[in-house]
Order: structure tokens, then C-alpha cells, then sequence
């Protein structure tokens, strides 16, 4: 079976209450929260959160964020999983030899 490519809809907020960093937290995957000091580390960090989370599950079908209600504070962005990258990715971190 072909790993799929899944897109969910994150909400990402940013914060400067004791520096500042990004929070990413998704309504769609229950207890997924993650962040990064710059938007481009919470993306990979949400990227890795939603896979890691989702892995050995039915994966969740994505929620539409149009009715989402947000902070001054908040967007909402969309992150790409391509499980089997992550899976490719994974096995390499744990042997420590790619495998592609």
C-alpha cells in the first residue's frame, strides 16, 4: 500500500511572553502541540507532530478551518505530511544509512 500525501489545517500562534517563538497546535489531531523559535522550525516541527501522532492510526480526515475563531495573534496554516517521506526519513534517523 502507497503512503498518502495528507494536508491539515493548523492553527499557529505567536508569542512574546518569554521570548519569542511559534506554537502549533492542530484541531484535528487531539493533543498535537509543537513549536518552534521561527515560523519555518514550527512548520517542520508540525510536520513531524501530525506524523508522528497519526502514525499506525486511520488518519483523520482534515477539518475545514473556515469557521475557526482566531486571536490577533493566530493564522491558520496548512501543513503537507507525505507520510511515506516521513516513514523513508524516519527509517533513515534510526539506522543512520539512507534508504531510498
Amino acid at each position: 500500500m502507497t503512503e498518502p500525501t495528507l494536508v491539515y489545517p493548523v492553527i499557529i500562534t505567536e508569542s512574546n511572553d518569554d521570548g519569542h517563538y511559534f506554537t502549533v497546535t492542530c484541531p484535528n489531531i487531539s493533543g498535537m502541540v509543537t513549536q518552534g523559535d521561527t515560523l519555518v522550525e514550527a512548520k517542520k516541527a508540525a510536520l513531524d507532530a501530525i506524523a508522528t501522532m497519526i502514525d499506525g492510526t486511520d488518519y483523520p480526515q482534515p477539518q475545514d478551518p473556515t469557521n475557526w475563531r482566531l486571536e490577533a495573534n493566530e493564522c491558520v496554516v496548512y501543513i503537507t505530511v507525505d507520510m511515506a517521506q516521513w516513514y523513508r526519513e524516519k527509517q533513515d534517523w534510526l539506522t543512520g544509512q539512507p534508504i531510498h
